[in-house]
């Protein structure tokens, strides 16, 4: 085998290995960031619980589901600037029996129509 044979497969061995790896960086899960000062706050007041934000729809409804499993369909009522950032993310939660307050980790809130617990999810 010529040297310049070894080189070519040394580069090739090399260029792979940074395809694959940024391949890995790019499939890494996205964490929620810590919660701000304000966040911690307001949870420390009560009434939120942890949720995931799991989907949200085209005209802004959004699904969330909570520790216990159960999954609620919640629709803001004004437009939500921050939602769709969140899908996939830890977000709080405080339920009413007609409405719910969304946090998200910087300490924003948007206020929510209850659309009650669902099982389709």
């Amino acid at each position: 085998m010529s040297a310049l044979t070894t080189i070519h497969k040394v580069h090739g061995a090399v260029v792979c290995a940074v395809l694959i790896g940024g391949c890995a960086l790019i499939a890494a899960p996205a964490t929620s960031p810590e919660p701000s000062p304000k966040t911690a706050q307001l949870l420390a007041a009560g009434g939120y619980v942890e949720a995931h934000l799991m989907r949200r729809f085209a005209e802004g409804r959004l699904l969330v589901r909570l520790p216990d499993r159960t999954v609620w369909m919640l629709d803001p009522k004004e437009h939500c600037s921050w939602c769709w950032i969140y899908v996939g993310k830890t977000v709080w939660v405080k339920l009413g029996k007609h409405s719910a307050t969304l946090l998200n980790p910087k300490g924003e809130t948007a206020e929510c129509w209850n659309g009650g617990q669902t099982s389709e999810y």
